[in-house]
C-alpha cells in the first residue's frame, strides 16, 4: 500500500457520510441533512463535527 489507510463503513455511513459531506459544503441546511438521514438537527451537528475532527472516520459507528 502507498499509506493510505482503508475505511471500511457500510452503505448507511456511506449514505450519512455524503450528506453531511454537503451540508458542511453549504449545499444543503443542517435541518435538511437530518430529514434525509432520518436524525435530529443535534445529531447533524455531532456528526460534522466529528467528520470535521476526524474525517471520514468520524462517522463510523464507535462500537466498531
Amino acid at each position: 500500500m502507498t499509506g493510505k489507510d482503508i475505511i471500511r463503513m457500510s452503505v448507511k455511513e456511506l449514505k450519512r457520510l455524503k450528506i453531511i459531506q454537503e451540508a458542511i459544503g453549504g449545499q444543503i441546511t443542517q435541518k435538511t441533512a437530518g430529514s434525509i438521514i432520518g436524525v435530529t438537527e443535534r445529531q447533524i451537528r455531532r456528526m460534522t463535527k466529528a467528520v470535521r475532527e476526524e474525517g471520514e472516520k468520524g462517522i463510523i459507528h464507535k462500537s466498531r
